[in-house]
């Protein structure tokens, strides 16, 4: 009999975490797990699931900052969904229900039924406040966290160690030949990149620790270094309002790229669907996060056969082996990012060896199928 396994994500758009998300349902036994997936939001997720057949249900709830749920109005509209998730999981008979967000979590522990299991997949873990959040409720509410890189355990709260045993860490896996057929030249025209101009990019939400700042500076300085280099900014949105201290981010950036004089040379793009055609453009990929949780985008980069520089911690310091598979700089220093992306673009025969690595550890070590079955080893102990 197939165990149903309730998912709940907040967002609708599509980042790391979503395109996780994406691969790891798309892999699922069926015959064994029945996914349904709860959005709190209607958006680009919602086809996405339904073009792999997932079931895919809206049920807008808020995303208040932690703070924000001392004030007794919010927490009453944190209540209210709750119990609407309520109704649902114990409508559709969920055994597993696996989440990855804080106040997410919340709901889902309050929507617990009896005999339910509780499974946290660990993104982004933020500052203290919101690690000391998760760590109170996961103590003695979660079955299981799964943690997307190595590092991740170490920093789970003021008490790591008390959540060890049910800590698992499972990097995140992707379908590698989803990514190899990109069509290079109708992105390079889309942004106009002229034929034999090298064009570099960062694909990337607007979330505050993804380094755009820092791609701005090192454009800065590669344009002086290299003539004729472009560059490009993929994701976000730039037609919206977004939370607060995204949409401050979001200005600061923007603002620098005028400031710099690089309006001409830097394009921006918001989010692709078609991710394998963006990457199939580049002649490097950028990821310039501090402390990236994972970095799924790395994963399809190397997949695409797309050098990749990136910074030196987080998930892409676990994911490239440096100087074989990729190359990382130190983490916030443009002039280290200008010179590694120089190096690549300056050595032909670098960039080759370095895509050929990267497209064999993919295909090994980061395999959609091995995730799933990974996770389901999870669900399966849990049951």
């Amino acid at each position: 009999m197939s165990t149903t396994v309730l998912y709940l994500n907040p967002y609708a758009t599509i980042g790391g975490a979503e395109r996780a998300l994406l691969e790891l349902v798309g892999e699922l036994d069926r015959a064994r797990y029945t996914p349904i997936v709860v959005l709190g939001e209607d958006g680009p997720l919602v086809r996405e699931l339904a073009a792999r057949g997932i079931e895919t249900i809206v049920e807008p709830f808020p995303l208040p900052p932690l703070h924000g749920l001392v004030w007794p109005p919010t927490l009453a509209r944190v209540a209210r969904a709750a119990a609407r998730l309520r109704r649902l999981v114990r409508a559709r008979g969920a055994r597993i229900l696996h989440g990855g967000d804080v106040v997410g979590l919340l709901l889902l522990v309050a929507a617990r039924p009896r005999g339910a299991r509780i499974v946290y997949q660990i993104h982004y873990l933020g500052g203290a406040a919101r690690r000391l959040a998760l760590a109170a409720l996961a103590l003695p509410a979660v079955d299981r966290l799964l943690a997307v890189s190595a590092r991740q355990p170490s920093r789970l709260g003021p008490a790591p160690g008390l959540l060890a045993g049910r800590t698992r860490v499972l990097p995140p896996g992707i379908s590698a030949p989803a990514f190899a057929a990109g069509d290079r030249r109708a992105f390079r025209r889309e942004v106009g990149a002229p034929e034999g101009a090298p064009l570099v990019g960062l694909v990337a939400r607007h979330d505050t620790w993804k380094g755009h700042g820092v791609f701005l500076e090192a454009a800065a300085r590669l344009r002086e270094r290299r003539k004729g280099v472009r560059f490009v900014m993929v994701g976000g949105r730039f037609d919206d309002d977004p939370p607060s201290h995204v949409r401050r981010y979001r200005d600061a950036f923007l603002a620098r790229r005028r400031e710099l004089g690089l309006e001409d040379v830097v394009a921006l793009l918001p989010h692709r669907p078609d991710v394998a055609g963006v990457l199939a453009g580049l002649d490097v990929l950028v990821c310039p996060s501090a402390d990236e949780p994972f970095g799924m985008i790395v994963l399809e980069a190397m997949a695409a056969g797309t050098p990749v520089v990136a910074s030196d911690s987080g998930g892409p310091a676990e994911i490239l082996e440096d100087g074989r598979s990729g190359l990382l700089f130190r983490t916030g220093s443009a002039s280290a990012l200008a010179s590694a992306v120089l190096r690549v673009l300056d050595e032909p025969g670098l960039g080759a060896r370095l895509a050929a690595e990267a497209g064999h550890r993919v295909r090994t070590a980061f395999g959609s199928a091995r995730y799933a079955r990974e996770v389901e080893a999870v669900y399966a102990a849990l049951a």
